[in-house]
């Protein structure tokens, strides 16, 4: 009889450790989904892949020229020229921005001050923007969330992707002759959509090229991502195709293959 008491005791005492146990494990959870709730973006496209991820509630800063917001949040200066000052002030718990800007950024004033920075790598293809996000979702304890969206924007992707059947050269603006180079995030997406991309000379993602050099040309169209008018002797020579989207210039997943498929459909009609 003592012996089963002795049982009993032990199994309650057990089963009541276990429980403690969880409890433990479920606050340090909870902590830790907590760490980061005053994130400042230095980039439209990562403030972006944080909305998209569901934590646009963790924004206390962003540049201007951000995607649309549910709700006001401040404003800390532009992509080019962060408002260090005003960054402090928010008493940020991480910035995130990205290593491309970081060179124009001069966001010494920031590491002085003992805040957190993260730099996500440049953003030149598909992959890229994907492992960007992955570690954004790691950041904000939204992995296993991620690995699902990330599934469905491969899926979409690979819906979209067309052989490549048609040479250009793409624009993206007349004012000055802003070109695309094909070693650039916006060349990929058209790449996905079947155009050859004829400006691979270029090291320079966004080169400014000169009339003489359009004229001399020899593709099957001109893109142009803008509503600029080109002048006479191209407009007259060259077979011009205008497909401005404001998401090609927004560096995330999902951006990728809206502006796929915004490109698929004014080319194919699909």
């Amino acid at each position: 009889m003592h012996t089963r008491n002795n049982i009993v005791i032990a199994i309650t005492c057990f089963v009541i450790i276990l429980a403690i146990a969880h409890s433990m494990h479920s606050q340090a959870a909870n902590k830790s989904l907590q760490q980061y709730t005053r994130i400042v973006s230095l980039s439209p496209s990562i403030t972006a892949m944080i909305q998209d991820l569901g934590c646009e509630h963790l924004l206390v800063g962003v540049t201007q020229y951000h995607p649309p917001l549910s709700r006001a949040i401040p404003i800390v200066g532009t992509i080019t020229n962060p408002n260090s000052e005003a960054i402090i002030a928010l008493q940020p718990d991480i910035i995130l921005h990205s290593k491309e800007d970081s060179p124009t950024q001069k966001i010494d004033m920031l590491h002085h001050a003992g805040l957190r920075l993260y730099a996500l790598p440049s953003a030149d293809s598909f992959e890229t923007i994907c492992s960007n996000y992955r570690t954004i979702a790691v950041i904000l304890n939204k992995k296993d969330y991620a690995i699902h969206k990330l599934s469905e924007y491969k899926k979409k992707r690979h819906a979209l992707i067309h052989t490549i059947n048609r040479s250009a050269l793409i624009l993206l603006s007349a004012n000055p002759f802003i070109a695309v180079s094909r070693h650039s995030y916006i060349s990929n997406i058209f790449a996905d959509a079947g155009i050859d991309n004829t400006l691979y000379y270029s090291k320079t993602r966004y080169p400014i090229v000169q009339l003489e050099y359009l004229l001399a040309q020899k593709v099957d169209m001109i893109i142009v991502l803008s509503n600029d008018i080109l002048p006479d002797t191209i407009e007259k020579t060259k077979n011009i195709v205008h497909m401005p989207y404001d998401g090609l210039y927004l560096y995330t997943p999902r951006h990728y293959c809206d502006s796929l498929q915004h490109v698929v459909t004014v080319l194919y009609g699909k």
